[in-house]
């Protein structure tokens, strides 16, 4: 059955049984099933020896390649780690099932089973240790703790699948103190393991100081010690028994955790390192020779449908991900696909495809910069440290990228001719032909998956509280086709403008939201367009009314679009309106707050006596007031599931509308600098 009429029969007949579509071979005595481990690391790039990296220091992972098989271009679906997980543990893209933005902790469709409950019902003990992220609530292991172990298991016959996570890596290590990360993130290494900063290979999008390179240098302290205790668990498999009947994969979950790598959907926050080892008793299901080196495009969902095709169970047709790392006749990638969505408090959507030697990114929220202020990330010294040079000018070329206040539609890079990708060729003419290629390509895929980011993540939200996960919500959609459309009249710019203004009047709420976004995003400061975005303020839908905020706001006209975005920031229901509105309240440029800060400390607001405190009216309260005590008593980082991360935007919007900090740092250079507007 082909998978786009699997997905057509769930909705009229059901899925028959909990593996529908998936052949699984039974456990018997006269057919022996391998053990897979799957050795998952964070936030790293391809930062081995193995694939060429002088300065890296891994002598487990270069054996490791050298018995088996190294794969140079495999991707994550996503740049961050809950709906990159989400992909490998389902073999399906987070953007079809509703599990792109960040820890939203989703409900899955009914037919959906993870690839441990398929390990499971085919005869395997699978067991975590321990992160699972995966944006679903579902937990699919017998056994998920910081104690799990194929060691555990009740029957010492029985073939496991088991999973390690191997942390130290992970982004974090450029936040916590010296004296911490040696103590317990790099705890193994011995005194000629550790890294001179001098040495440090400082990519052409990262200024060349001091803190730069010394977080470089921690970072490839932190994936040799990862490498360190992989070679510690092969040594217990060696120990049980078990090396020789064991395929091994190695690979992490998106890129490194450095500007420009995790949280971008850029090169270096999708391309990570793959590598396999298949005992001599099953080489016979290996793709390649032992020592090869493979340039086939991988997408990380790939590893799902493998690890099952590796014990014998065929791919169920819900499956978007391919065997494609073991022998047998799937069809190779001419492309891979990633996503980014919402990332703790801020909002975006950014889709891009490549190929083996370009790669495209739509920007669909070009009106939002590349690198916002989150209070969380920006701990770091290093992003410390980038923005004050933002502000002082000192930034140039691809290290100024990221302080950019806008954003183009489209992006195109050629890594043939620029290894990095740091240079945008969308506007150059002799890619003309590429860009339309990619930009097609990658509407096809929106459509044959029901790419969910056609609908605002509030929308998205209404809808599939009717009972329906948010997989259901996208193949219910009739009308999908002319929305996505409506989102690319994007790239027609000023010409698209009356075609925009007649749909921001469609009756379907996600069209005039591209619609209003459309005329939010052209910038152009026309009396038609003003008079949209006016009119969008009275929407019923209030993503439509958020969007013509923030097109009038970047028309300067704060008058008509702020009582509408303080109305949704303190008296919306729903906690993500709220949210979006403080984000877009804290992140406008100092000038804007010479009329906001006197408008907001004037507007008076009904208020709830028994969530506010206030000594005056007993029937309103200034905003300001209210918007602080939210400030003080919302506790983000206690919300089960941190949705929000450690962050606090209604902190951040009192402290911008106060003058006690300035998020806004970006503009042709950032705020503060000579080149800035």
């Amino acid at each position: 059955m082909k998978r786009r009429d699997f997905l057509k029969s769930c909705f009229a007949v059901g899925v028959a049984g909990p593996l529908a579509g998936c052949k699984c071979q039974p456990l018997t005595q006269t057919h022996t099933h391998p053990n897979i481990v799957w050795f998952v690391l964070e936030d790293i790039t391809p930062m081995m020896g193995c694939y060429g990296d002088q300065y890296a220091r891994t002598p487990v992972f270069d054996k490791l390649a050298s018995e088996g098989i190294r794969y140079n271009k495999a991707y994550a679906v996503a740049p961050v780690c809950s709906p990159s997980r989400c992909g490998h543990i389902t073999g399906m893209y987070p953007t079809s099932l509703g599990t792109i933005h960040h820890r939203s902790h989703q409900q899955g469709p009914d037919f959906l089973k993870m690839i441990p409950t398929i390990m499971r019902q085919a005869g395997y003990y699978t067991c975590n240790n321990a992160k699972m992220d995966y944006n679903l609530s579902t937990n699919p292991w017998d056994q998920c703790s910081r104690k799990a172990h194929w060691r555990n298991r009740p029957d010492k016959d029985q073939p496991f699948l088991a999973k390690f996570d191997l942390s130290e890596c992970h982004s974090s290590i450029t936040k916590i103190p010296e004296d911490r990360i040696v103590k317990e993130r790099l705890n193994r290494l011995k005194p000629q393991d550790f890294h001179d900063p001098a040495k440090a290979p400082i990519p052409p999008f990262h200024p060349d100081v001091p803190e730069f390179r010394k977080a470089w240098s921690r970072y490839y302290d932190a994936v040799t010690q990862v490498d360190y205790r992989v070679g510690e668990m092969i040594q217990q498999l060696k120990e049980d028994g078990l090396w020789e009947d064991t395929i091994v994969i190695v690979w992490a979950d998106h890129g490194v955790g450095m500007p420009r790598g995790k949280h971008t959907a850029w090169e270096q926050g999708t391309h990570v390192p793959l590598i396999m080892r298949f005992p001599e008793k099953y080489k016979h299901l290996a793709p390649a020779k032992t020592g090869s080196v493979e340039d086939d495009l991988i997408s990380l969902i790939d590893i799902g449908p493998s690890t099952l095709a590796l014990a014998g169970i065929e791919t169920p047709d819900f499956m978007d991900g391919r065997p494609l790392l073991c022998k047998g006749k799937a069809k190779k990638r001419e492309y891979v696909f990633a996503a980014r969505g919402r990332l703790d408090s801020r909002s975006e959507m950014v889709r891009t495809v490549r190929d083996q030697r370009y790669r495209y990114h739509r920007n669909f929220f070009p009106h939002l910069p590349y690198k916002p202020y989150e209070d969380y990330e920006f701990e770091a010294s290093i992003l410390k440290k980038w923005v004050e040079l933002a502000r002082q000018g000192k930034l140039t070329g691809a290290m100024e990228m990221p302080a950019m206040r806008f954003k183009p539609v489209e992006e195109l890079y050629d890594s043939k001719s620029d290894p990095f990708m740091a240079n945008n060729v969308a506007d150059d003419p002799k890619y003309t032909k590429v860009l339309k290629r990619m930009r097609k390509e990658l509407h096809n895929w929106m459509i044959e998956t029901r790419d969910l980011g056609i609908l605002d993540e509030i929308e998205l939200i209404e809808r599939s509280e009717r009972g329906k996960s948010q997989w259901d919500v996208g193949h219910q959609i009739d009308n999908y086709k002319e929305i996505l459309r409506t989102a690319d009249l994007m790239y027609l710019g000023k010409t698209a403008i009356d075609e925009l203004l007649a749909s921001a009047k469609n009756p379907d709420a996600a069209i005039r939201y591209w619609a209003v976004l459309g005329l939010a995003v052209i910038r152009f400061d026309d009396a038609q367009v003003v008079e949209g975005l006016q009119a969008a303020l009275k929407d019923q839908s209030v993503s439509v009314r958020l969007a013509a905020v923030e097109g009038l706001f970047d028309l300067n006209r704060y008058q008509d679009g702020l009582p509408v975005l303080m109305k949704a920031l303190i008296s919306h229901p729903s906690l993500y309106v709220q949210v979006r509105a403080a984000c877009i309240l804290d992140s406008q440029s100092p000038k804007a707050y010479e009329y906001i800060k006197p408008a907001v400390e004037k507007m008076l607001i009904a208020y709830d006596p028994k969530v506010f405190t206030w000594e005056g009216d007993n029937k309103y309260m200034p905003a300001i007031e209210i918007l602080k005590q939210k400030a003080e008593n919302t506790k983000f980082k206690q919300m089960p599931g941190i949705p929000f991360g450690g962050n606090n935007p209604f902190n951040r919007a009192f402290k911008a509308i106060t003058g006690q900090e300035n998020y806004y740092r970006w503009g042709k250079g950032a705020s503060g600098s000579p080149k800035s507007p």
